[in-house]
């Protein structure tokens, strides 16, 4: 095999979290997990085991792994529906307007559109193995810059390998190295549960919209620790919401939630110099002692408010 075989890279677009595969009750997509498609979608024979793929939907990158394993599954029906007056698949449901749909190419309104049934090669990657939740860190813009194609429209569209890594790299995300997946058993079920999630916090998190600005702003970067996993992260007040009820992105850092809890325990500050404090009660933990001195892990165009800094800061060190 090829380096150029071996060395690709895709996005998947999903059309939401439960996004299931048309005409095959078998198994849905699960985003953390796989992603399913099938042999009238373009560059389906192009994905293989070892290739990078970036899960996206129709406004950011929603993570992105390895394939670790593709399922085959040949002679599956599949149900396509096309505009009755001039065949087309390219129509799209109104939801304030009657008929119910209208047709892109022909402008046509109808309420049925016809339907045939077809056999189709049916494909299922697995990742979820290496998955690393990217929550916005890569918006549509940034995906269009690394991809290799133009059209926004494919569900498999090629990306630059070498790029969209070094790109999700500088966001604070860790894939784990390729030859250290080597040899590893399958850790997913050959029949997958519809529409389950890793976990219920994981979708709160994800709803939280000032988590979610902090995570454009810096990515997957603790302040105080440096690169840390999604699932770690929090989104930290420089001044207490219960005194502002507000969230300002230049009042708020992403902690990790160890440091989090000492930061808003009074445990840990940042002076005016942008550099840790460890309270003197942690002498005794190495591994928060030794953050005493160190500069906090920002971005060149950090917005972080200076004044909030300093006014945390002069209120918890008071207290040592």
């Amino acid at each position: 095999m090829t380096e150029a075989v071996e060395c690709r890279a895709w996005s998947f677009l999903i059309a939401g979290e439960e996004r299931q595969f048309q005409g095959n009750t078998g198994y849905e997509d699960v985003l953390e997990e796989s992603y399913s498609y099938d042999s009238t979608v373009g560059n389906h024979r192009r994905v293989a085991v070892g290739d990078l793929v970036v899960v996206r939907d129709g406004r950011e990158a929603l993570g992105i792994g390895y394939v670790e394993e593709l399922d085959i599954l040949p002679d599956q029906q599949k149900l396509r529906s096309r505009c009755p007056t001039c065949g087309s698949t390219g129509f799209k449901e109104r939801t304030t307007e009657r008929p119910r749909y209208r047709c892109s190419p022909c402008t046509t309104t109808f309420d049925r559109p016809r339907t045939e049934t077809i056999r189709v090669t049916a494909y299922r990657a697995h990742y979820g193995g290496t998955w690393q939740p990217l929550e916005g860190c890569l918006d549509k813009a940034r995906l269009a810059e690394l991809s290799l194609s133009r059209s926004d429209q494919q569900s498999i569209r090629a990306m630059d390998r070498t790029r969209t890594l070094a790109a999700v790299a500088s966001r604070g995300i860790r894939l784990p190295r390729r030859e250290d997946l080597a040899g590893t058993t399958r850790q997913h079920p050959l029949e997958l549960p519809g529409g389950r999630r890793r976990t219920t916090a994981a979708a709160r998190r994800g709803q939280d919209a000032f988590r979610k600005a902090l995570v454009r702003q810096y990515g997957m970067i603790c302040a105080v620790t440096g690169p840390a996993p999604a699932e770690i992260l929090e989104a930290a007040h420089l001044r207490p919401f219960a005194d502002t009820e507000r969230h300002r992105v230049e009042e708020g850092l992403l902690l990790r939630a160890d440091i989090h809890r000492l930061f808003d325990n009074g445990l840990l500050a940042i002076n005016p110099a942008l550099e840790v404090r460890i309270a003197p009660s942690l002498a005794g933990y190495p591994a928060y002692s030794t953050l005493q001195g160190t500069r906090l892990h920002l971005s060149t165009d950090d917005v972080v408010d200076r004044d909030a800094i300093e006014e945390h800061h002069a209120a918890t060190t008071a207290t040592w």
